[in-house]
């Protein structure tokens, strides 16, 4: 399967889950042979990135395979921050949050 530039060794992905796809889960996901693991959802409001909870999601140090992070929002100026500052961050897919079923 191929993603822009980005070629998956299987179309096996990994759904973004929150509070269950961190870092030490996606990793696992990847060794048991998922082509591609999607981070936790990130919002794409900045006030929120310097919490211990977001700078944990955002954490991508060490990690194998491609980096697919998805972020949510509904502001088309800060999806757009959201989706260079996760880019600089080690992102190279960014998944947008079309319609989480969560009753938030």
């Amino acid at each position: 399967m191929q993603i822009g530039p980005y070629t998956l060794d299987n179309n096996l992905i990994v759904a973004p889950m929150a509070g269950v796809t961190d870092r030490p889960f996606r990793q696992l996901c990847r060794k048991m042979g998922a082509g591609l693991a999607v981070s936790e959802m990130l919002s794409s409001n900045p006030k929120v990135w310097k919490t211990d909870k977001s700078l944990n999601r955002m954490d991508h140090m060490g990690e194998t395979g491609i980096r697919s992070v998805q972020i949510a929002g509904a502001d088309p100026d800060l999806m757009a921050e959201a989706a260079a500052f996760n880019e600089k961050n080690g992102a190279q897919i960014i998944d947008i949050n079309m319609g989480c079923p969560a009753k938030k």
